[in-house]
């Protein structure tokens, strides 16, 4: 017995021992991977709204390690200190972190990627350069147009909306806006500073758009120039900058900040075919609805009660308003349904290809947008009298590597605009749409029992006679721009040292014709006998033809810059001279030619400190001798504190940079006047009296136009 106990007892001994033994061995081995600097981690990889991201490829830089996440974005492998984890997915931008960020303590982490529409994270495009993220002082926001792309529209500003911070953009209107009549350049800005779209016709006639309480200078791949030229689905991204440093480029428009839009660039290598349909159905987001006609006509007594008058509505016109037994005498219409229709039809097609090798690329893009009005046709007119949008575009970008130090960049862009509305009474939709809020409901029928016109005395013009009945009125545009950018690199002569050169030529013409005729008006009563009567009121007119040539425009700007970088260890330089011209031309205005010679240096210290300053003098030729030179600068400094020595163990913060910028800018007026420094006279007629025969006149005489303004200036 004792023999079997002492047995038991060791074999117990023994099995204590070893399980000592491997739990010392394990601890050993702890001890020993926390002292060769390893140890295991487990991470989550989301995305930029917390949402886990699977598929992800991790690996490690200088190992065959590998791993993905799974469906809820975890992964686990051991690591030590130093090594870089790079995080890699389709649709997401790659990244890289440093594992010994971590505390020690640490072993679980999020890693946050971005989605890949940001196409170029580390840098921001200015006006006419593209400026480092890390050490940008200035202020700006930027939006992808892969983020917005699948909002239709004929013009990418409703996709703006609430996206780009300091960017206002308010819509004033549910319809584009043609320009039919023709206007000098001086009626068309109304010698006020000018909103975006008004320099020549454009598609922003929907939209006030505002940065800094002034409309934005508007630079598409470095050069001035309109939004209204620019299919949305060829643009890249679309930058909003706000400060005095990223607009004084702009020289004498440096006020207003720039709306910075780059187009797409072609691909550097092989051959890609896009296509993007798009079809929507749009509809009014408010409809008038009217007074019945039996509250219209007692309001309307109580009105006239009021002042003392008698009533015009009888209790047996009550009667057939509320029982609707007289519908051509006591008629009740709503003109909104009557003319309206709930929906309507938009769509837009666009085709683009992309190719090219270590020689040349190109970018290709054909586009077409096409919407349909709210009002009813049911074939009143011969044509579609209904309010239509047409719009074709092409455009294309080729690079050429012409030498290895030579680059070009060609641009050009043709569109065809048509757009379509009844006539009205000469001044199409508008008038129709006014007309439908002061048209009372029982004001006369649509039409009479002999299926002429509706109308009265008061009323002498038909409003569904006006929208399908009056012709219509067709007003299209006709735009070609070429642009040409040639870079040449003096790196083998000057290191760091390159030279800029841009130009451009703009020529827009819009014109209208109208045919618009109008309809006789029957005023329907019931004479005592019972007999019909129908007075007639308002006048038939055949049909009128007429075009003007409502606008032309032109413009060729010209731009020359030197650009000199370099680096010398941890000090980083960076200056620019620019010098840029515009030559405008509307319609028979003398032209105008502004012009700015712009200086800028900037300084980076280790990405750490930061230094910049821009200088301008801006030239305007439609100010007072004297007065025509501006000077306007901007200066600027910041501090990268996450780049601090002590800011090394604040895991939590990925940056904190404090900048600062101030500046003088300018505020030149576009189309301010020829000669408005000079008094002017004009004829004041032939009715100037004399003497005592007041009966006779005796000629013509002068008179003062405004008053002279010799201090119309840059503010």
């Amino acid at each position: 017995m004792r023999n079997i106990l002492n047995k038991r007892n060791s074999r117990y001994c023994f099995t204590c021992f070893v399980m000592w033994l491997l739990l010392g061995l394990g601890h050993l081995n702890a001890v020993a991977q926390e002292a060769g600097g390893t140890a295991n981690i487990t991470g989550k990889v989301i995305d930029q709204y917390g949402n886990p991201v699977s598929g992800v490829v991790i690996t490690m830089k200088n190992t065959d390690f590998k791993t993905v996440t799974g469906d809820d974005g975890t992964f686990e492998f051991q690591y030590k200190k130093g090594d870089m984890l790079r995080f890699s997915h389709p649709g997401f931008l790659h990244k890289e972190i440093k594992v010994n960020k971590l505390r020690n303590q640490e072993r679980i982490f999020k890693v946050t990627l971005t989605e890949e529409f940001v196409k170029f994270p580390d840098v921001i495009n200015g006006p006419y350069d593209t400026k480092d993220k890390a050490s940008y002082l200035g202020s700006a926001a930027t939006v992808y147009t892969d983020q917005v792309s699948s909002l239709m529209g004929t013009t990418i500003l409703p996709s703006l909306q609430g996206r780009l911070p300091g960017l206002d953009i308010v819509r004033t209107r549910g319809a584009r806006k043609s320009q039919i009549e023709s206007s000098s350049s001086g009626t068309i800005f109304n010698f006020n500073s000018p909103t975006l779209g008004k320099e020549a016709y454009s598609d922003n006639t929907e939209f006030n758009v505002l940065s800094r309480h002034n409309a934005p200078v508007v630079v598409v791949d470095g050069v001035q120039r309109e939004l209204y030229s620019i299919d949305p689905d060829a643009i890249e991204s679309v930058s909003i900058q706000k400060d005095a440093l990223s607009s004084m480029f702009l020289g004498m428009r440096s006020s207003r900040g720039a709306l910075v839009i780059t187009t797409k660039d072609p691909i550097k290598q092989g051959f890609q075919l896009s296509f993007t349909g798009r079809f929507g159905v749009q509809s009014s987001v408010k409809k008038l609805n009217p007074l019945s006609t039996s509250q219209y006509a007692y309001l309307l007594n109580e009105a006239l009660l009021n002042d003392g008058k008698n009533p015009f509505y009888s209790y047996d016109d009550f009667i057939k308003f509320r029982d609707h037994s007289s519908p051509y005498t006591h008629p009740s219409v709503n003109w909104c349904d009557e003319l309206m229709n709930k929906n309507s039809t938009t769509q837009s097609y666009n085709l683009n290809a992309t190719g090219g090798n270590k020689y040349a690329q190109y970018f290709i893009s054909v586009g077409y947008v096409g919407e349909n009005g709210l009002f009813k046709n049911p074939g009143g007119d011969a044509h579609d009298t209904n309010m239509t949008f047409d719009r074709y575009m092409i455009s294309s970008k080729v690079n050429i590597n012409i030498t290895d130090d030579l680059t070009a960049k060609v641009t050009l862009m043709g569109r065809i605009e048509e757009g379509t509305q009844p006539g009205g009474t000469g001044n199409g939709y508008d008038d129709i749409l006014s007309s439908i809020y002061s048209t009372p409901s029982n004001a006369y029928p649509v039409t009479n029992p002999d299926g002429s016109w509706g109308g009265s005395q008061s009323f002498n013009n038909n409003l569904l006679s006006q929208t399908i009945n009056s012709g219509y009125i067709t007003d299209g545009a006709r735009d070609v721009l070429g642009a040409i950018n040639l870079r040449y690199d003096f790196g083998k002569l000057v290191k760091g040292l390159s030279v800029r050169m841009v130009g451009s030529v703009t020529s827009q013409n819009r014109s209208t014709t109208k045919r618009t005729k109008t309809s006789e008006v029957f005023d329907y009563t019931i004479d005592k006998d019972g007999n019909d009567v129908y007075t007639r009121y308002g006048e038939k007119k055949t049909q009128s033809n007429s075009f003007s040539s409502v606008s032309t425009y032109r413009q060729m700007y010209g731009q020359l810059a030197v650009d000199y970088e370099r680096q010398f260890g941890k000090h980083k330089f960076k200056a620019s001279v620019l010098g840029d011209t515009r030559n405008t031309l509307t319609n028979w205005d003398l032209p105008e030619y502004p012009s700015n010679i712009i200086g800028d240096v900037s300084y980076d210290y280790a990405e750490r400190y930061f230094a910049q300053v821009a200088l301008s003098e801006s030239y305007y030729n439609r100010y007072a001798p004297g007065r025509r030179w501006g000077t306007f600068y901007a200066f600027g400094l910041g501090w990268d504190i996450s780049k601090e020595n002590f800011m090394e163990n604040c895991e939590w913060l990925n940056q904190l940079k404090i900048r600062g910028v101030y500046g003088k800018t300018g505020n030149g007026m576009n189309n301010a006047g020829y000669y408005t420094y000079y008094q002017t006279y004009s004829s004041g007629g032939d009715d100037y009296r004399l003497g005592t025969n007041l009966g006779q006149s005796s000629g013509s005489f002068t008179e003062k136009d405004k008053l002279a303004n010799l201090y119309q200036t840059w503010v």
